[in-house]
């Protein structure tokens, strides 16, 4: 794809640019990386005598040639005005990998013995796998080298380009404009700018890279002043984030306030009464339920001493039963005072600062 290619012109040499769009031409490469191994695989389904590998050198010479003939006859046709391919060329111009897989398809048809039909009515996943295992074995193999399909396909893309969208058509009379103009082509190969990207592609596509690149820095989503990489966005503003949405300390108690997560000190320093009435709110209900809860259960323990004690059979037994019951009595009065006693020192470290 980046060889120079020289015509002899009747007044001077003519140096053309000839580069093509890599993104354009890898795909290319690998429809015919599939279409080289689909080709062997089908052919050789069932014979006993030949495998993939065996048939591959010689179909590879013959899938190149075939595309390159079918892909340039029909610009000819067009040109000389011969049989109508416009809709076929329609699509080489705005859709060439579409185009490339349309030829393979007509390659690939023919080479089908009756029991890779059969055997693809019968098992279309089996033969599926067995295309994938020889494209592996492949590029293992270095069966069809990267070069060689980028140099056939770039061949192809630049024979069936007519409107020049995929590559560059410009041509020079010397060697330092040439070098000059592939310096700043639109079809140059760059690297991404972005710390930590290694991706590299045609220089057209730099804006479009540029949207999508994962280590973009970008301003924060919520505002902060920080900049941040576009595959680190979401654990930013979820977690470190000054400006992440949080809700105050005294939300369980009735602050319901959503606020940046710096301000927080500014929210609690501000609102320090409101919440300490908050807090004693809470606290005098709290009181209430544990005084009701007091009496219920005094009620219920006091109904089943005397279930128990109509059941005594002798003062031995009442004395024991009775004993149980004010046990049980003084535990719960210690219970609630320790309760008391949590609540008193929750009061007196909201006073003091602590909360």
């Amino acid at each position: 794809m980046d060889n120079l290619e020289c015509t002899v012109g009747e007044d001077s040499l003519n140096l053309q640019c000839n580069l093509c769009d890599s993104e354009v031409v890898h795909s290319m490469t690998e429809i015919l990386l599939r279409g080289l191994a689909t080709a062997s695989v089908d052919s050789t389904t069932g014979d006993i005598f030949k495998n993939p590998s065996s048939v591959a050198v010689g179909m590879k010479a013959e899938l190149a040639e075939y595309l390159i003939q079918r892909s340039t006859m029909l610009v000819g046709e067009a040109v000389d005005g011969g049989e109508d391919h416009s809709e076929e060329l329609i699509k080489a111009s705005s859709a060439p990998t579409e185009f490339l897989s349309d030829l393979i398809d007509g390659f690939v048809a023919p080479k089908r013995n009756l029991l890779s039909h059969v055997s693809g009515f019968l098992s279309s996943e089996s033969r599926l796998n067995k295309i994938k295992d020889f494209i592996h074995k492949m590029e293992a193999e270095d069966c069809w080298a990267l070069d060689g399909r980028e140099s056939t396909a770039g061949t192809i893309l630049k024979s069936i380009d007519m409107k020049c969208t995929f590559h560059c058509p410009e041509r020079f009379d010397t060697q330092d404009k040439l070098a000059k103009h592939r310096s700043m082509c639109r079809f140059r190969i760059v690297n991404c700018q972005n710390d930590g990207c290694i991706a590299s592609f045609s220089a057209n596509h730099i804006e479009r890279h540029d949207s999508v690149c994962l280590f973009k820095a970008l301003p924060c989503e919520q505002l902060c002043e920080q900049h941040v990489m576009r595959c680190e966005m979401d654990m930013h503003c979820a977690s470190v984030c000054p400006m992440k949405l949080v809700n105050c300390p005294f939300y369980q108690v009735g602050c319901e306030t959503a606020f940046p997560q710096c301000v927080l000190n500014k929210h609690c320093s501000e609102l320090l009464q409101t919440h300490l009435l908050y807090i004693l709110q809470l606290t005098t209900r709290q009181e209430a339920s544990v005084n009701d809860m007091n009496q219920r259960l005094h009620l219920l323990e006091k109904a089943q001493s005397l279930n128990e004690l109509s059941g005594a059979l002798d003062v031995r037994t009442l004395t024991l039963t009775t004993k149980e019951q004010e046990a049980k009595i003084k535990q719960l009065e210690r219970d609630l005072k320790v309760q008391e006693a949590k609540l008193k020192k929750l009061e007196n470290e909201f006073k003091l600062g602590k909360v």
